[in-house]
């Protein structure tokens, strides 16, 4: 016995601190892990994807979309296992001698913890499918217009159910074949282990890695749309389980801090600026932009069944449409529903003057226009179809285009060339994940539109030809992208026609700044580029920007400066569409209304939007009284925030119509089945998108108020809205048929 205090060496080792120095050693695999848990379980946008993996599985158990997102999550798997055991191996050869101190559960978890980690990508995909289900409905209490798509519902909840059963079966397996082959290696010692390893690190993954990405820059849209969003994700997670290798092994041997050196160059890089590769493509124009004005009169004094009206003394029906923003739904539904309306009636594209549009309405708006200028003319009056039971030439060009996977090219581009970016201290534009979608928009038409020619690789104002004959004469409409400038934070609209005179003093509707309104002198680009600046919402495609000489200082020589304009989401201003689409409509009955003896012309506005109806909601949603997290709420807020300013946008509007236009909505009822913000849908998104489409046989005026006795009610009430209008548009467009008595105006307000 002494009286002297034991040494800190031969006091026995805590059970706690065993844990937390072995969690210690394995802390770069787990973090790796439990990243891929998240990735693959909290965004909608994942979920979505698990929905259009498990309808494939469903359809065909071998679809090799599903066979290889299993395959890749499996690789995954034993690399993290891999590297788990490399960390492991490292601590016990560098702390020699020391298992006499330490707790047994030291060793437990330097064992057991990378076989462990090895089963977490496989877990949280069967989470991620578990959490993906659709809920359960009862189909003998539902609506008889959801009826057939609550079908579909019930029948994949299994399906649900079998994936994660698969998933959680695979890691099991994944665990005990890591155990066995650990147990074989044992008897012969760590350095055939270790020799395994070798070969593995720095042969077999780097060169599976190296191989995959050379396929995938060669074709960098249609690759990613064959594997698919997940083996994309996994092949990342692969090659960064191999570079935190390869920078340990240096940390380790030389004391090279590879990882933390590179951490830091990207923040200073990033705060610099010498990364910013995200310059959206352009060129130099002398185009000259028609002012509102002056197109509206060519346009309409250049309406070929305009006589019609006048002999049958019907007002000449001009729609001007606001397309919502919200990804590919957004774009699915407006253009859905638009190619539908010319299917029905011949003639409604040559009453469509412009569309007002953000985000994925934008795409829409582009695809309906693309379609019009190959296969719409402006012709003669012609009858509405009575009903269209199935789908027509443009519903079904539209479909093709905007059923394409959308995602999986943006993936790619983010997590591979645009993520090297961040570590290269010069922009290279062909590295901008914001191309990748641009790219995609653009191949989805070439294979969706059956050879037409391709608007979204032409320029935003060939769309519309030299002096705009094509919308100016023709039957296309002008488009007009609602973006957002983030040096000023104002709405800005991108169009070929010039909307700087619509506002004070020249009219009496609020101002529309215009994209080039500064004295900026218009610049060309891809159609796909205009389109893809309005749907930049940060962080998942990055700001856009040009530059420009001053115009205050041209002429100056060696004085002449230049500014920087930025350009992000037209959402953030609002998301509807509908503030410019109704100062549009405005200033063209103030048009009109300054011309004595003018044509008879009603102007409509017509809001395709996701109905979003934030205190009935609410209060139609079971009661949560479950705190918030002050990590997330900002987020949630933000997220809220942009969606309830584009629906008070509508009802302000519809609550306090301005004179001169009519509003009618055609909404698709988001609460009822949230759709993901993002750009990939599902066969099941897509089928609840097309009840609302419009079918004006099934037209029932008497119930157009709103139900609000649930959530189903009220969206079969947006299914009678959305028919409702289709029937009235095929009024307006039938000359022969005289115009009932007015239909109450179907708008958020009422």
């Amino acid at each position: 016995m002494t009286d002297q205090p034991q040494s800190h060496e031969a006091r026995p080792e805590r059970w706690l601190d065993a844990l937390l120095r072995g969690i210690y050693v394995i802390r770069v695999p787990i973090a790796m892990g439990l990243l891929t848990i998240l990735a693959l379980t909290v965004l909608d946008q994942v979920r979505e994807v698990h929905r259009v993996l498990t309808q494939e599985r469903a359809a065909n158990p071998w679809h090799v979309h599903w066979l290889l997102a299993v395959a890749s999550l499996i690789a995954l798997s034993l690399v993290l296992w891999q590297m788990a055991r490399q960390h492991a191996e490292d601590a016990v050869e560098d702390t020699p001698g020391e298992g006499a101190a330490s707790h047994a559960l030291y060793g437990w978890v330097l064992r057991w913890g990378p076989r462990l980690v090895a089963t977490m990508p496989l877990l949280g995909a069967a989470l991620g499918i578990w959490l993906s289900r659709l809920p359960y409905i009862d189909t003998a209490d539902a609506p008889p217009s959801l009826v057939e798509a609550l079908k579909v519902i019930v029948q994949l909840r299994a399906h649900f159910v079998i994936g994660a059963g698969i998933c959680v079966a695979l890691a099991a397996i994944v665990f005990i074949v890591a155990s066995v082959f650990e147990g074989r290696l044992a008897p012969v010692g760590s350095g055939r282990a270790r020799r395994v390893a070798l070969f593995n690190n720095w042969l077999l993954f780097p060169v599976v890695v190296l191989a995959s990405i050379v396929l995938l820059i060669r074709d960098p849209v249609h690759l990613p749309q064959s594997v698919g969003s997940i083996p994309i994700f996994a092949l990342w997670m692969v090659n960064l389980a191999v570079l935190v290798g390869l920078f340990s092994r240096y940390y380790r041997y030389f004391g090279v801090p590879v990882l933390g050196a590179l951490l830091i160059l990207l923040v200073c890089f990033e705060v610099l600026g010498l990364t910013d590769n995200h310059q959206f493509r352009h060129t130099s124009t002398n185009v000259q932009r028609p002012t509102v004005e002056a197109a509206f009169r060519s346009w309409l004094a250049s309406r070929k069944d305009a006589a019609a009206y006048r002999s049958a003394n019907k007002p000449y029906p001009v729609y001007i449409v606001a397309a919502e923003g919200g990804g590919l739904y957004a774009a699915y539904q407006t253009a859905k529903f638009l190619s539908r309306m010319q299917d029905i009636c011949p003639n409604f594209a040559q009453h469509v003057f412009s569309v007002s549009s953000v985000s994925g309405g934008s795409l829409g708006a582009a695809v309906f226009a693309g379609l019009t200028r190959s296969f719409a003319a402006n012709a003669e009056a012609r009858p509405c179809l009575e009903k269209l039971t199935t789908a027509g030439e443009f519903e079904k060009r539209a479909d093709r285009i905007l059923s394409r996977d959308l995602l999986s090219p943006v993936v790619w581009g983010g997590l591979f060339p645009d993520f090297l970016q961040r570590f290269i201290p010069r922009p290279i534009p062909l590295f901008d994940r914001a191309r990748a979608l641009e790219l995609a928009f653009e191949e989805a038409w070439f294979h969706g539109a059956m050879g037409a020619p391709n608007p979204l690789r032409d320029t935003l104002f060939n769309l519309c030809g030299q002096d705009t004959p094509a919308c100016s004469s023709g039957v296309t409409p002008a488009l007009a992208f609602n973006v957002t400038n983030v040096e000023t934070g104002m709405q800005m609209v991108l169009s070929q026609l010039d909307f700087t005179s619509i506002g004070p003093p020249w009219t009496g509707s609020a101002k529309v700044f215009d994209f080039f309104s500064t004295g900026v002198d218009p610049v060309d680009m891809p159609l796909s580029t205009a389109v893809g600046l309005s749907a930049r919402f940060p962080w998942i495609s990055p700001s856009g920007w040009y530059t420009f000489t001053d115009p205050n200082e041209r002429g100056g020589g060696d004085k002449q400066r230049r500014r920087r304009m930025s350009f992000v989401d037209g959402g953030y201003v609002d998301n509807s569409g509908v503030s410019t689409a109704a100062k549009l409509a405005q200033s063209l009955a103030e048009i009109l209304g300054k011309e004595p003896g003018a044509m008879n012309v009603e102007i409509k506005l017509l809001m395709i939007s996701a109905a979003w109806i934030p205190f009935e909601r609410f209060w139609m949603d079971e009661p949560n009284d479950k705190a918030q997290s002050e990590f997330l709420s900002p987020f949630v807020a933000a997220l809220a925030a942009w969606q309830g300013r584009g629906f008070t946008t509508q009802y302000d509007l519809a609550a306090d119509p301005k004179p001169g236009f009519k509003i009618m909505e055609a909404g698709v009822y988001y609460n009822y089945m949230p759709l993901p913000l993002g750009w990939q849908l599902s066969s099941v998104s897509r089928g609840y998108i097309d009840l609302f489409k419009g079918h004006p046989e099934k037209c029932d005026e008497t119930q157009l108020e709103r139900s609000l006795e649930s959530h189903a009610t009220l969206a079969a009430s947006y299914i009678n809205r959305a028919n409702c209008v289709a029937a009235e548009i095929a009024r307006d467009l039938t000359p022969a048929v005289l115009a009932p008595a007015m239909m109450r105006s179907i708008t958020p307000a009422n």
